[in-house]
């Protein structure tokens, strides 16, 4: 139990610098060579990366070695219409993504503890996921909300935008500040180190390296579809967004804010895709810097190990869709891992 409320604390806590990794799957940015899209998620001692319809998984295990696995993405016809219609269909990626990421996180953590077989029910999935989610929302951007309009109305004014603009501030202020601390913490250091990983293997993929410890240590560890741009643009579309709200009483303001996250979330997606489209404009280049910059705070340099996991991770991923890794990789020592109990 104690291991588990852990788990769950470790989620609120990088949930929302890790929350549209996935989004990379879909973007329209950066094409790898082999003509599909990857992204990927940090885990606990791990590495999950997905494809256009499936994912790959590696995880270190408590014996030192690494188990891999891959599995579909649930999809259907009613999904496939979704994910059609704009602004939805990034509500509807946005909650895969963390339904998806909250299951692997938790399996991450059953087999860092040994318990390989183990695992999570559904319906505790999804109460943890949804706690996370209400935290995050208060904490991140409730709060900052009720913050502001003291802080206006202290000041003895009525004027909206001022209060917005100190609303965001305090949102970038409140974010950045909680992800720096929180990285102090050696196992949310790992996760960071295992995020850098993540992201240099997919450079090396889109860049058609073969992919090796080697050629992954060449590039960085920032990468421009992170979470942590979806963030900032999060961020700046929740500004103008609640604007045309206008201002409400603390109550409704609650409710606005965690009733306005589709919304929010759709909006954020779009702009995402379109400055996907022209990612080589010096004004699209510049709107991203604020999300390369941030993952200074959430991406740090790994090992060798953790090169190893992203590696096997990607792997399985590209072979489950049915690609071809690029010539010269290497083939980290792995095994699969193993089935769920029955529950």
């Amino acid at each position: 139990m104690r291991r588990r409320l852990g788990v769950a604390a470790r989620i609120a806590q990088d949930r929302f610098a890790d929350v549209s990794r996935a989004l990379h799957a879909v973007s329209l940015s950066a094409r790898p060579t082999s003509g599909a899209a990857y992204g990927g998620q940090a885990l606990i001692d791990g590495v999950l990366m997905r494809g256009p319809s499936h994912i790959g998984v590696a995880l270190r295990t408590a014996d030192g070695g690494i188990a891999v696995t891959s599995e579909p993405i649930a999809t259907g016809p009613i999904r496939r219409r979704l994910t059609r219609i704009p602004i939805l269909r990034g509500a509807v990626v946005l909650w895969e993504t963390l339904a998806l990421g909250s299951r692997w996180l938790l399996r991450s953590a059953d087999v860092s503890a040994g318990e390989e077989t183990q695992s999570s029910s559904t319906g505790a999935t999804i109460a943890t996921l949804a706690i996370t989610i209400l935290i995050a929302v208060v904490i991140f951007n409730v709060l900052p909300a009720i913050a502001a309009s003291a802080i206006v109305h202290a000041l003895g004014s009525t004027d909206l935008l001022l209060e917005r603009a100190i609303d965001g501030l305090l949102q970038v202020g409140i974010l950045l500040g909680y992800l720096a601390a929180v990285g102090r913490s050696s196992d949310v250091d790992r996760t960071y180190r295992y995020h850098g990983a993540e992201h240099r293997a997919i450079h090396a993929l889109e860049n058609g390296d073969p992919l090796t410890r080697v050629t992954l240590a060449r590039w960085p560890t920032a990468h421009p579809r992170c979470g942590t741009e979806f963030l900032v643009v999060v961020i700046l579309v929740s500004i103008v967004t609640f604007s045309l709200v206008g201002r409400l009483d603390p109550i409704p303001t609650v409710i606005s804010r965690i009733a306005g996250i589709p919304i929010v979330a759709g909006l954020a997606y779009e702009i995402l895709r379109l400055l996907g489209r022209y990612r080589t404009n010096p004004i699209a280049r510049a709107l991203a810097a604020p999300g390369i910059a941030v993952q200074r705070i959430t991406t740090r340099k790994p090992d060798d190990g953790m090169h190893d996991i992203a590696i096997v991770a990607l792997t399985a991923a590209i072979e489950a869709e049915g690609g071809v890794v690029p010539s010269g990789s290497e083939r980290p020592i792995s095994r699969a891992l193993q089935s769920l109990k029955a529950r």
